[in-house]
Protein backbone atom coordinates (compact mmCIF):
# COMPACT_ATOMS: atom_id res chain seq x y z
CA UNK A 1 0.00 0.00 0.00
CA UNK A 2 2.42 2.61 1.03
CA UNK A 3 4.92 1.84 -2.22
CA UNK A 4 1.75 2.95 -4.40
CA UNK A 5 0.91 5.78 -2.36
CA UNK A 6 4.68 6.88 -2.61
CA UNK A 7 4.54 6.22 -6.33
CA UNK A 8 1.51 8.27 -6.72
CA UNK A 9 2.92 10.96 -5.01
CA UNK A 10 5.74 10.72 -7.02
CA UNK A 11 3.90 10.70 -10.45
CA UNK A 12 2.11 14.02 -8.88
CA UNK A 13 5.44 16.01 -8.28
CA UNK A 14 6.59 15.23 -11.73
CA UNK A 15 3.25 16.75 -13.64
CA UNK A 16 3.70 19.70 -11.47
CA UNK A 17 7.33 20.13 -12.24
CA UNK A 18 6.27 19.43 -15.96
CA UNK A 19 5.96 23.60 -16.36
CA UNK A 20 9.63 23.88 -15.42
CA UNK A 21 10.80 20.80 -17.40
CA UNK A 22 9.21 22.58 -20.34
CA UNK A 23 11.21 25.95 -19.75
CA UNK A 24 14.25 24.15 -19.57
CA UNK A 25 13.62 22.40 -22.57
CA UNK A 26 12.53 25.16 -24.41
CA UNK A 27 15.94 27.33 -23.75
CA UNK A 28 18.06 24.16 -24.43
CA UNK A 29 16.05 22.38 -27.49
CA UNK A 30 19.21 22.48 -29.87
CA UNK A 31 21.06 20.55 -27.48
CA UNK A 32 18.96 17.08 -27.80
CA UNK A 33 16.62 17.87 -30.79
CA UNK A 34 15.95 19.18 -34.45
CA UNK A 35 13.20 21.01 -33.58
CA UNK A 36 11.92 23.33 -30.87
CA UNK A 37 8.36 21.26 -29.74
CA UNK A 38 8.56 23.28 -26.34
CA UNK A 39 5.95 26.32 -26.94
CA UNK A 40 5.14 28.73 -24.16
CA UNK A 41 1.72 27.03 -23.39
CA UNK A 42 3.20 23.49 -23.23
CA UNK A 43 1.10 21.52 -25.18
CA UNK A 44 3.99 19.32 -26.41
CA UNK A 45 5.27 18.16 -22.95
CA UNK A 46 1.27 18.39 -21.63
CA UNK A 47 0.59 15.60 -24.33
CA UNK A 48 4.02 13.54 -24.80
CA UNK A 49 5.24 13.25 -20.71
CA UNK A 50 1.88 14.76 -18.53
CA UNK A 51 -1.17 12.85 -20.32
CA UNK A 52 0.56 9.49 -19.64
CA UNK A 53 1.46 10.43 -16.09
CA UNK A 54 -1.77 11.50 -15.29
CA UNK A 55 -3.56 8.57 -16.80
CA UNK A 56 -1.32 5.91 -14.52
CA UNK A 57 -2.58 8.33 -11.27
CA UNK A 58 -6.27 8.28 -12.38
CA UNK A 59 -5.80 4.32 -12.32
CA UNK A 60 -3.92 3.82 -9.28
CA UNK A 61 -6.56 6.02 -7.59
CA UNK A 62 -9.02 4.02 -9.24
CA UNK A 63 -7.62 0.76 -7.76
CA UNK A 64 -7.06 2.39 -4.40
CA UNK A 65 -10.44 3.14 -3.85
CA UNK A 66 -11.76 -0.28 -4.97
CA UNK A 67 -9.42 -1.77 -2.56
CA UNK A 68 -10.72 0.43 0.24
CA UNK A 69 -14.53 0.19 -0.70
CA UNK A 70 -13.61 -3.99 -0.45
CA UNK A 71 -12.15 -3.65 2.95
CA UNK A 72 -14.35 -1.18 4.26
CA UNK A 73 -17.09 -4.71 3.14
CA UNK A 74 -15.43 -6.67 4.22
CA UNK A 75 -14.78 -5.08 7.76
CA UNK A 76 -18.56 -4.26 7.95
CA UNK A 77 -19.59 -8.11 6.99
CA UNK A 78 -17.17 -9.04 10.59
CA UNK A 79 -18.93 -6.43 12.55
CA UNK A 80 -22.40 -7.68 11.68
CA UNK A 81 -21.35 -11.29 12.11
CA UNK A 82 -20.26 -10.52 15.94
CA UNK A 83 -23.36 -8.81 16.61
CA UNK A 84 -25.15 -11.77 15.35
CA UNK A 85 -22.76 -14.05 17.59
CA UNK A 86 -23.21 -11.50 20.70
CA UNK A 87 -27.31 -11.74 20.07
CA UNK A 88 -27.12 -15.84 19.96
CA UNK A 89 -25.26 -15.80 23.26
CA UNK A 90 -27.20 -13.84 24.56
CA UNK A 91 -30.83 -15.54 23.34
CA UNK A 92 -28.36 -18.59 25.04
CA UNK A 93 -27.27 -17.00 28.01
CA UNK A 94 -29.86 -14.49 28.32
CA UNK A 95 -33.06 -16.84 28.70
CA UNK A 96 -31.85 -18.68 31.68
CA UNK A 97 -30.30 -15.34 33.59
CA UNK A 98 -34.34 -14.17 33.11
CA UNK A 99 -35.77 -16.87 34.59
CA UNK A 100 -33.21 -16.96 37.98
CA UNK A 101 -34.60 -13.25 37.99
CA UNK A 102 -38.00 -14.16 37.96
CA UNK A 103 -37.52 -16.80 40.34
CA UNK A 104 -35.60 -14.41 42.51
CA UNK A 105 -38.49 -11.74 42.29
CA UNK A 106 -41.22 -14.00 43.50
Amino acid sequence: MVPRIVALVSVAILVRCAELMNGYAARNWESFATQNYFDRSGIFVGIAFCGPLLLDCFIMLTLLIREASNLLVEVKQMELKKMRQRKEEEKKGGGRGKKSKAKKDD
